[in-house]
């Protein structure tokens, strides 16, 4: 049996990957950072309530085999450029770091589509950028997960993306052959695909786009 931590356990995908882990026969042991309790009811999760604004949160954590960095957020939630990036590069930096440390076998990333570090889009450029860092560190797996536009309900009003699930509904059915990866995907397959890819006999680094997700 294998052991799992995630980070990002509250947001849109990590609540479908806890639910995943959970339910499959592979984890024994999962572990969920959070803020705050949020799990109490689930007897197979071990939560660990992490002060993430200190200089380096994940300081002293239990190593685990697998290890899952689903943070993300917007610059509109986030407030500003800086907090955006802190949560979407300095933290997954830091969850690498420690993970890299002490020797988890793989690390599972959700990126973004299009996510490109020379990019003169700050979101596809810091997405980018963390992607290049995480490469940089090894282990036996890396997984790199670029999802086009997610779908599924989240706790907060995001207006720009509830306008472009409407649009991509009507588009989905239009997009064939190199326009696959563009396709909306609902944060469950997201989550699936996640844990589904582990099992393949992959090594090093691999970037999985969109449309690949589910193909394991």
């Amino acid at each position: 049996m294998k052991s799992a931590i995630v980070v990002g356990s509250t947001g849109l995908v990590g609540k479908h990957l806890i639910h995943t882990l959970i339910n499959s026969n592979t984890f024994d042991r999962v572990i969920a950072l959070v803020r705050s309790p949020c799990f109490k009811d689930y007897k197979k999760i071990e939560e660990i309530v992490l002060d993430f604004n200190k200089e380096d949160p994940f300081e002293g954590l239990k190593k685990a085999d697998h290890v899952f960095c689903c943070l993300g957020s917007t610059i509109r939630k986030a407030g500003s450029k800086k907090e955006f990036r802190f949560v979407d590069f300095d933290l997954p930096v830091l969850f690498a770091k420690w993970a890299e440390q002490n020797n988890c076998d793989t690390f599972s990333l959700v990126s973004s589509i299009g996510a490109d570090s020379s990019s003169k889009i700050f979101y596809n450029k810091t997405k980018g950028e963390v992607e290049e860092e995480i490469r940089n560190r090894i282990f036996s797996k890396t997984q790199i997960f670029r999802p086009s536009l997610i779908l599924g309900k989240r706790n907060e009003f995001r207006p720009g993306e509830l306008l472009g699930k409407g649009i991509f509904t009507l588009l989905n059915p239009l997009m064939v052959s190199t326009l696959k990866k563009y396709k909306a995907i609902h944060a469950r397959d997201i989550a699936q695909g996640m844990v589904g890819h582990l099992s393949k006999n992959q090594y090093g680094v691999k970037v999985v786009e969109s449309d690949e997700i589910m193909t394991f």
